[in-house]
């Protein structure tokens, strides 16, 4: 009897998942809207183009869905909020690699509003 426990070769271990093109990579992060305390994180991406995104303002409110796309205006994100005063309401992010902030507009179905907004990079802190 043999006691030495299996070791998987190289040809039967599975093959590396492809990586999350690098531009997507880059929007991960936390970044705040320019005109107030909303806070917006993007936490992971993968190859379907759902994203794990949470919101805040400043408490956390219910991030429904979350996506990226290459879109007419380049690579966008898209936000989908669902909570109490948020039913439906969506964002849909351009990233501005020169200046890294993400712009675009903000739906707000209930009131019948779009609005342009502007968020910014949070920078680490140790």
């Amino acid at each position: 009897m043999n006691d030495r426990l299996a070791v998987p070769s190289a040809a039967s271990a599975p093959a590396a998942a492809p990586a999350v093109p690098e531009a997507v990579q880059k929007l991960m992060g936390r970044w705040l809207r320019s005109d107030g305390g909303y806070t917006l994180e993007l936490k992971k991406a993968d190859l379907s183009g759902v994203v794990e995104a949470a919101y805040f303002n400043p408490k956390s409110i219910h991030v429904s869905r979350a996506i990226w796309m290459r879109g007419p205006e380049g690579l966008q994100i898209i936000v989908e909020l669902n909570d109490v005063g948020y039913p439906g309401a969506t964002y849909v992010l351009s990233h501005d690699t020169a200046e890294d902030r993400l712009f675009g507009k903000y739906n707000q179905p209930q009131m019948q509003q779009s609005f342009d907004v502007d968020f910014v990079r949070q920078k680490k802190f140790p």
